[in-house]
């Protein structure tokens, strides 16, 4: 009883915020903005690290920069995440659009499961709106991490499948990967990889960003079982508030392990290195080293 009355007081109060037009978001995210970069001082220790290991060569006044546009960003994110709660299909589909959405429908056509790989750069939880761009018949499923407040876990949830797409726990992708593959479906996985992967076993390792990086590759392996597609979308802001996304193709180095999962960093590198301050640097990304 108390989770659905404390859902109840969260539903409501960011629903509340979101009836605001963006033009007063974004008002109250330039507000927030002083507060969370100098007097809270979230994570900033750890954005400062992150990116003066990232970018060996940049002046302190450089990191500076991209530190603070990052905040901007952040804040801007925050309050962009409280409009998905109401925003309607066709202002989403204004502030998030794909050039070759089209991709999508033409690579599903054989039955084998697309595998999406997205980094948290730009804005990726406008990639909700994705059902409204393919084709009706193209399951869109989000794999995902479950939060540990329950609350807070249901009402992200909901938030996420408002255009029609599906949340599944990392536990059950496997199974629901499997599932639809056998069924034939036409299948799109989204996947988040650019995170910490699990200490144990010993994960696979590279250089990304100038710094040796543990990198998560499980999706991988179930893929090329499946013989499923590798995409990556690319995301750029094109104006505060605004993206773009255009879906790539995966091609693997011949005889590199792993080759998927290293050429999907590659290009995220790029993009990170084109619009650093787009990226979720307040992400304890690097706290593994290799044994």
């Amino acid at each position: 009883m108390k989770d659905k009355i404390a859902l109840y007081i969260l539903t409501l109060l960011i629903k509340t915020i979101a009836l605001f037009p963006f033009k007063i978001l974004y008002f109250i995210s330039n507000c927030l903005y002083p507060l969370i970069y100098y007097v809270v001082g979230y994570r900033r220790k750890v954005v400062r690290k992150n990116l003066t290991n990232s970018f060996p060569d940049k002046s302190l006044e450089e990191i500076k920069t991209i530190e603070k546009k990052f905040y901007r960003h952040f804040c801007d994110q925050l309050l962009e995440m409280v409009k998905l709660s109401r925003i309607s299909k066709e202002d989403i589909r204004k502030r998030l659009t794909f050039t070759n959405s089209e991709l999508i429908d033409e690579l599903s056509k054989d039955g084998k499961p697309i595998f999406l790989y997205l980094g948290h750069h730009g804005n990726w939880e406008y990639m909700i709106s994705i059902p409204t761009w393919i084709d009706k018949d193209i399951d869109a499923y989000q794999v995902y991490h479950p939060l540990s407040n329950k609350v807070m876990d249901k009402f992200i949830y909901r938030m996420r499948c408002r255009f029609g797409s599906y949340g599944v726990a990392q536990k059950q992708a496997l199974r629901t990967m499997i599932t639809t593959a056998r069924a034939k479906k036409r299948t799109l996985f989204g996947l988040i990889s650019d995170q910490r992967p699990a200490r144990y076993p010993e994960p696979e390792w590279m250089t990304f960003l100038n710094q040796d990086t543990a990198i998560i590759t499980g999706a991988e392996g179930i893929g090329v079982k499946l013989g499923a597609h590798f995409l990556y979308g690319s995301m750029k802001c094109t104006k505060r508030g605004y993206y773009e996304m255009t879906f790539i193709p995966i091609e693997p180095i011949e005889g590199e392990e792993f080759s998927y999962s290293k050429q999907y960093l590659r290009m995220l590198e790029k993009d990170i290195i084109e619009q650093p301050h787009m990226w979720l640097w307040s992400h304890k990304r690097w706290k593994w080293q290799r044994r």
